[in-house]
């Protein structure tokens, strides 16, 4: 068997990642037939990738109004104080979620950045009330470790985790869509 270098290795695996991201639901031999391999070769990647955890989790996604709950993003800036280590395990362990008790948030990303802010929180909550009593527990809960705060809230997504909004078509009445293009994609259909 011939040796394979580490660049075709990359290769192999950056191809496979690329059909995941759009396409994890499909079969190992779909997946195969689109990169062009063999379902035993991408079945050894998948393993390979996921045993080192570059790969982690495989998704769904919903459309919001369905489940009666917005999208949200929570920014924020810290401060210099450093978070102690209960802090840095309770983000990563467990459930903030439930800071504010009965209220469904549901916490999709946290995610620590560079630029004008520190933190991102992406979460779906019913409404922006109860969105907005997370963020106030979230300042309360880390007084000491947050300067600022935004809260952002989604109107609508033209595309998630790589994939273009289905149901755009019946949304062509958005206001931040000019007339003469709403116009158009009418008279095609």
């Amino acid at each position: 068997m011939p040796k394979v270098s580490k660049e075709q290795v990359l290769q192999d695996e950056t191809k496979v990642i690329n059909i995941l991201r759009t396409h994890a639901k499909e079969s190992i031999d779909t997946i195969a037939k689109r990169c062009r391999f063999s379902p035993q070769k991408v079945s050894r990647i998948i393993a390979k990738l996921e045993r080192e955890k570059r790969i982690w989790g495989y998704s769904v996604i919903v459309e919001d109004e369905y489940f009666e709950l917005r999208h949200y993003y929570f920014l924020c800036k810290r401060t210099r104080t450093l978070l102690p280590q209960n802090l840095i395990d309770e983000v990563l362990n467990t459930r903030i979620d439930d800071l504010v008790p009965r209220s469904n948030i549901i916490i999709e990303n946290i995610e620590y950045v560079n630029g004008p802010c520190d933190g991102v929180f992406s979460f779906w909550a019913k409404d922006v009330t109860t969105a907005k009593r997370f963020v106030e527990q979230m300042n309360v809960h880390f007084h000491q470790y947050i300067t600022d705060c935004s809260l952002l809230e989604s109107v609508y997504s033209v595309r998630r985790q790589g994939h273009r909004n289905p149901n755009i078509q019946q949304n062509l009445n958005l206001p931040f869509i000019d007339e003469s293009v709403r116009l158009k994609k009418v008279s095609k259909d």
